[in-house]
């Protein structure tokens, strides 16, 4: 079976039984009768297999199948196939981005009275075909009618395709909304040519399921009385630039009548259409929804040329006034927003994540926010907190010792200056900042004591020797993989285990591209997010997406306003709040469960604070905050930023230049930047009274 699509949607699979040629007589009790000889087939997701399911246009399709319209083709008001081939096997071919349910398929053979009940599937996924064996050629089988009579389907291995006909009942309202179509059109897929170079990228298996999206959309909304309604409604269309005004109930006969649409895939130009010609170019077969850009123009210009308009007037450019490609977006975005349309959300198809085509920008707000719960079960809902906080490693014994350069086997105070710190269990990670020795410091805290394990410096990335591309400035532990920023705009992910080298967030390059930060300061992990404060914004980043390549940006905050200086971050696990540092004197709140795909998160407050924060952390409950001023380490109220106890002498040590620090297994282990030595202390928590 061929994966569907590397994104959300799903792939399920199944078994068969079946049917067939009809005769009613008597036949012997239900209960003498074998499971395999009755009908319906009854089937349910999980009956679905490789060897009945196979889903249509997948990603590893062959461009020669789904370019080849007798295997990949249907008319819009039967986006439901069902035949029986010349080997007696029952098929169904679903085009359609989602799944419906509860349908029953009755039967009928030539020159018998009653329909029998065929077929009941729990559910017919998206882009399914399913194939059944029929076994009417060699055993009898027992039906029940529409009118509940039983009756005995007699062995008959003559019955043909042309003797057998289906009937299908559902009451999902999605397939009402189908059978709505009025639309007869004919959609296939075409390579076009291979020396024009307008038609010289050929369509990918991404595309083509996204022309059954806009298919079914585009004939539902043309055929619905909104649309009417809205055509009677609007301004004048003109075929010309005289203003010669076009008779609506005959435009739009001509849409409902109109053959049908060949789709394809266009470059150097938006689109090409005309006839059956149908050509846009990959962002047009994106941004169509109304959670996503919700841009129609080129898919309604290039279909006002399929139905015989020109450039003049107001049906493809608008020459003359607000006209057709108007009107089309404003009910098509209606109609997607009361999630009337047949495939109303993105997040149906979600082809933004798949790989499987020409350009990757993958992140793209949305225009319009669109919640559902058929769509939450498929990808999991907006919010992108998905998966499991790493809380694990935060167990262990209160600890209390400090560490310099003495520490680390042939350091100086010169070559070994600490910046951040994070323990993980009994693994303590200390981040170097020393000039031209940046490094991450690896030591082990087992059995209560401190010992050296390991740096990291540099590492392979393929055949490529790497380092750090600038100072580094922060580090924390995940699920497995240790991430450690830098001011050379990377934050390098490796391997807890071994050490070695995952892939990077950033390319290295100073910018706000899906694949830069600016600089890179701070890293906290969440719920399957990777929050990375850089020098102008909160870079959030999917775990998920954390392969071999560089991962994109989900999503980036307001500015946040540039400047010099020591950035920390740390989450409020129980409210759901990021807290950031700023130079600025203040701290920024942000609420993580308004953070949304491509969209900006907007601060949801602001703390004033006296000094310069540099980094903060929460411990039950409580928030601690390092700065600069008289007050170096300090509790301070979440709510206001106020300080309510200054903790910069904990019993015999005095801070004097703390920075970044961490509380985990009870302990606070803080970056004291004194000028006379950098060092990182270890000090239980119960001794801040």
């Amino acid at each position: 079976m061929k994966n569907f699509f590397s994104t959300s949607l799903f792939i399920l699979t199944g078994t068969l039984l079946l049917l067939t040629g009809c005769k009613e007589d008597e036949i012997k009790p239900a209960e003498e009768e074998g499971t395999e000889n009755r009908l319906p087939v009854c089937m349910t997701e999980t009956d679905y297999n490789s060897g009945n399911t196979y889903y249509m246009l997948n990603d590893e399709e062959s461009p020669d199948t789904y370019f080849d319209a007798s295997q990949r083709s249907f008319y819009v008001n039967q986006p439901l196939q069902l035949e029986m081939d010349d080997n007696h096997d029952f098929r169904l071919r679903f085009y359609s981005p989602r799944a419906l349910k509860n349908v029953t398929i009755w039967a009928q053979i030539d020159g018998y009275e009653e329909e029998f009940k065929f077929m009941t599937l729990e559910k017919v996924m998206p882009f399914q075909q399913l194939t059944v064996h029929i076994p009417f050629a060699t055993r009898d089988l027992t039906a029940y009618t529409r009118s509940g009579k039983k009756i005995q389907i007699m062995a008959n291995p003559y019955l043909t395709k042309e003797n057998l006909t289906f009937n299908i009942e559902c009451d999902d309202p999605y397939w009402e909304r189908l059978q709505s179509i009025r639309c007869k059109w004919y959609i296939a897929f075409g390579r076009y040519s291979d020396t024009h170079p307008n038609w010289k990228y050929k369509m990918k298996a991404s595309h083509t399921r996204e022309a059954v999206a806009i298919a079914l959309n585009m004939s539902y909304m043309f055929s619905s009385e909104r649309f009417k309604d809205a055509l009677h409604e609007f301004g004048p269309l003109h075929s010309d630039n005289n203003k010669t005004v076009i008779d609506k109930d005959a435009l739009l006969n001509k849409v409902i009548n109109h053959r049908g649409l060949l789709f394809g895939y266009t470059t150097g130009v938006m689109g090409l259409g005309g006839g059956t010609t149908f050509g846009v170019h990959e962002v047009c077969y994106l941004e169509h929804y109304a959670d996503d850009k919700s841009i129609t123009e080129t898919l309604f210009h290039e279909f006002a040329h399929c139905v015989g308009y020109g450039h003049a007037g107001n049906m493809t450019y608008e020459q003359t006034g607000p006209g057709w490609i108007t009107l089309c977006n404003n009910v098509y975005v209606a109609l997607s927003l009361d999630k009337e349309l047949p495939v109303y959300s993105r997040r149906f198809l979600h082809t933004r994540r798949c790989k499987n085509r020409y350009f990757d920008d993958i992140y793209v707000a949305s225009r319009y926010i669109i919640d559902d719960p058929e769509l939450d079960a498929l990808d999991g809902g907006l919010s992108p907190m998905r998966g499991e906080n790493d809380n694990g490693g935060n167990d262990g014994e209160t600890m209390s010792f400090k560490l310099d350069y003495t520490d680390v086997p042939g350091a100086t105070s010169d070559t070994f200056r600490p910046k951040d710190v994070y323990v993980y269990g009994d693994t303590l990670y200390v981040v170097n900042d020393a000039d031209y020795h940046y490094s991450l410091e690896v030591f082990s805290l087992a059995e209560g004591k401190k010992k050296y394990l390991e740096s990291i410096s540099e590492w392979n990335r393929g055949e490529t020797t790497e380092a750090f591309g600038g100072r580094p400035n922060g580090v924390t532990r995940a699920n497995g993989k240790i991430y450690v920023t830098h001011e050379g705009s990377r934050t390098e992910v490796f391997n807890a285990e071994n050490h070695q080298f995952i892939t990077c967030i950033g390319n290295g390059q100073w910018g706000t591209g899906p694949s830069q930060t600016v600089h890179a300061f701070d890293v906290v992990y969440y719920k399957g997010i990777i929050f990375i404060h850089d020098k102008r914004y909160v870079d959030i980043v999917e775990e998920q997406q954390i392969q071999s390549a560089p991962p994109r940006i989900y999503a980036r905050s307001e500015h946040l306003g540039e400047t010099n200086g020591t950035y920390g971050m740390a989450v409020d696990e129980k409210a759901e709040v990021l807290y950031t540092t700023h130079p600025a004197k203040r701290i920024d709140l942000f609420t993580l469960g308004d953070m949304r795909e491509g969209v900006s998160p907007k601060r949801s407050g602001q703390l004033a604070y006296k000094n310069t924060p540099y980094a903060l952390d929460l411990y039950e409950g409580k928030l601690f905050v390092s700065s600069n001023g008289n007050e170096k380490f300090c509790e301070v109220d979440p709510t206001t930023g106020t300080i309510i106890k200054d903790h910069s002498n904990i019993s015999n040590i005095a801070l004097q230049a703390p920075e970044k620090f961490c509380i985990r297994r009870n302990t606070l282990f803080i970056i004291d930047r004194a000028k006379d030595g950098a060092c990182m202390y270890a000090i239980p928590m119960s001794e801040l009274n």
